[in-house]
């Protein structure tokens, strides 16, 4: 029944998406657009904030210094980062190779900018993991910092713990990524720090 469920949905999708496509060229042909036809028209259509994103689309080296707690010692790693615009330059991909505590390490995110609810959004999973970090946010007046927040998976408690993270530009070619978690007394702090250098 799972499996009929999903496939049943694919098939659903595909059939309203050649719905549209006949009703987009029969409307052609009138001149006219329906208007359920037009609002979905603007949510798919990419536009500046996906413009954006795709000036980030390259190779990247990146420099990971990570905090088990507040006021320990860092570690330090290296890693890579290919980045690229998929499905017709709607969303922004990153695929990461790097180590975590001396182990390889995998990890793809996805980034993306809702036309419908007018924010951006995120995803990310690794190697590390079988579940799946969900932020949203965009760019912060007051900071000028691109803030994400949203909620990732504690394998301490089984459950779900709230995820910040602060990114700033310094010129086109470098970024830093600064990650926030709640710290032992339940008070978020800096865990982890990226810095991106295009390559």
């Amino acid at each position: 029944m799972r499996r009929f469920g999903l496939t049943g949905l694919a098939v659903s999708l595909a059939i309203f998406g050649a719905g549209s496509s006949a009703a987009l060229a029969q409307s052609a042909d009138t001149g006219d657009v329906d208007p359920m036809m037009q609002a979905w028209i603007e949510a798919m259509t990419p536009g500046p904030q996906h413009e954006a994103m795709a000036e980030l689309v390259g190779s990247w080296s990146v420099t990971t210094t990570h905090w088990m707690q507040p006021g320990g010692e860092p570690q330090v790693s290296q890693g890579t980062a290919e980045r690229s615009m998929i499905f017709d330059g709607r969303i922004l991909e990153e695929q990461f190779h790097g180590e975590m505590d001396g182990m390889p390490f995998q990890g793809r995110a996805t980034t993306g900018y809702d036309n419908i609810t007018g924010r951006y959004w995120g995803t990310w999973i690794d190697s590390m993991s079988t579940g799946v970090t969900l932020l949203y946010g965009g760019i912060d007046e007051a900071s000028g910092l691109w803030v994400m927040e949203g909620e990732t998976p504690n394998p301490m408690t089984g459950g779900m713990m709230p995820m910040r993270i602060e990114s700033r530009m310094d010129g086109d070619d470098r970024h830093v990524d600064e990650f926030y978690m709640p710290g032992p007394d339940g008070e978020m702090f800096r865990t982890m720090e990226m810095v991106y250098e295009r390559q």
